[in-house]
């Protein structure tokens, strides 16, 4: 990971640390943690440092409290500095900096009683890292902190006061920007951890269903299934067909290393666009070759490809049809056909086998034909003029872009 940081990265990190601790955790506890520590931090100096000690030595399963429980260490520090007699501090030796005696000598006594190492280097790191954490939590910022990475903490240690911008507000305007989208991820990862992968959640959103009259059946951005139990027979029956991808998976299946996984479908997010239309984009840059998630729709096996709803396959007779179902990306940009695009949809045949039974199914995935930077409206190209139009429509955009008129 690169010591420069910056939006972008710190979302990318947290996230992958949500998925783990939601996973582990069920989803349902980000406000306990909150309001856990705000008991912390009224606790008398050593009743905070023993509860503390207990907090840091119970479990690895409890890391993310610990972490966060580190956002009011220098609050309690504090505490203990009042506890001092002055007449009993040592002379400040060296040069000065934005600590007082009281302070340093209240953290080493901290540290001591907390059992963190008390070389002088680790002092002084601590005293500053804590103190920014602390500032950090009094400017507003919780989303981040509360998942925050090691890689987010190095960085945090060893930002220069000499860089510039201050490191508080620095942080401070990410959480703005990408604290609304981390709770949103939190609701998601919550509704997947429950089974729920058709991200039927969007239709809960204010900002979503204030613009939309889509019925949740007809929501569906987890699979592309076959229209008819008759039409997948006749298909697996006109030929030798080999599986050409793995599973896309979930949010729990995505890697644990943020900058190698190219499974971007967590990262891509609905707003407003205006009035009418919804913008789909990713809350990251993505790479070419990314995959964005699932294009709703069902599969036909067909001579009669809609040329309004229908997206042609990669062999003939074989398409998928929108016209009853729709998702996230179905609310992309369209161009018209030829015209500019930074995302195409990839036919993948994959093997579902059950019970020992062939049972092929095909996903259309949108990928990335280039670099998409964070926020950047997601196009393809119609294969059709009279598709284009169909996204032109405000009272289509309602609808989802399905053949319903109204619900």
């Amino acid at each position: 990971m690169s010591t420069v940081l910056d939006g972008t990265a710190v979302l990318v990190l947290t996230v992958f640390a949500l998925h783990a601790h939601v996973k582990r955790e069920g989803g349902y506890w980000a406000a306990f943690i909150q309001s856990f520590v705000d008991d912390i931090v009224k606790l008398q100096y050593p009743d905070a440092v023993q509860l503390i000690k207990q907090e840091n030595a119970f479990s690895a399963s409890k890391s993310i409290q610990s972490r966060f429980n580190e956002t009011v260490y220098w609050e309690i520090i504090k505490k203990g500095a009042e506890l001092l007699d002055p007449k009993d501090l040592p002379i400040s030796k060296g040069p000065l900096d934005e600590f007082t005696m009281a302070e340093k000598v209240a953290t080493e006594r901290f540290m001591r009683e907390a059992g963190y190492g008390l070389s002088l280097a680790n002092q002084r790191q601590c005293r500053f890292f804590w103190k920014r954490l602390f500032e950090m939590r009094n400017a507003g910022v919780y989303k981040i902190l509360l998942y925050r990475t090691k890689e987010f903490d190095r960085f945090c240690k060893s930002y220069s006061s000499e860089a510039g911008a201050s490191l508080v507000e620095m942080v401070r305007d990410w959480e703005k920007k990408y604290g609304f989208h981390i709770k949103q991820l939190e609701e998601r990862v919550a509704e997947e951890s429950k089974g729920d992968l058709t991200g039927r959640l969007w239709l809960s959103q204010p900002l979503v269903a204030d613009r939309l009259s889509v019925p949740e059946v007809a929501w569906n951005s987890a699979i592309n299934p076959w229209s008819s139990s008759v039409e997948e027979t006749v298909f697996q029956l006109s030929g030798s067909h080999e599986p050409s991808a793995v599973p896309l998976g979930g949010f729990f299946d995505l890697q644990p290393k943020a900058e190698t996984t190219r499974n971007k479908s967590i990262f891509v997010t609905l707003q407003p666009k205006d009035d009418v239309f919804l913008k789909v984009c990713p809350i990251i840059s993505v790479q070419k070759g990314d995959t964005l998630g699932v294009f709703a729709g069902v599969i036909r096996y067909s001579s009669e490809c809609s040329v309004v709803y229908g997206i042609p396959g990669p062999e003939e007779n074989l398409w998928l049809d929108y016209s009853t179902v729709t998702g996230v990306l179905n609310f992309m940009r369209v161009s018209a056909p030829g015209g500019d695009s930074n995302v195409r949809l990839q036919w993948e045949l994959i093997d579902g086998r059950s019970e020992g039974q062939v049972h092929l199914m095909w996903r259309v995935s949108v990928v990335a034909l280039r670099v998409i930077q964070s926020f950047e409206e997601i196009v393809r190209a119609a294969p059709q003029k009279e598709q284009y139009l169909l996204h032109q429509s405000p009272a289509c955009a309602k609808r989802g872009y399905t053949k319903y008129r109204s619900f």
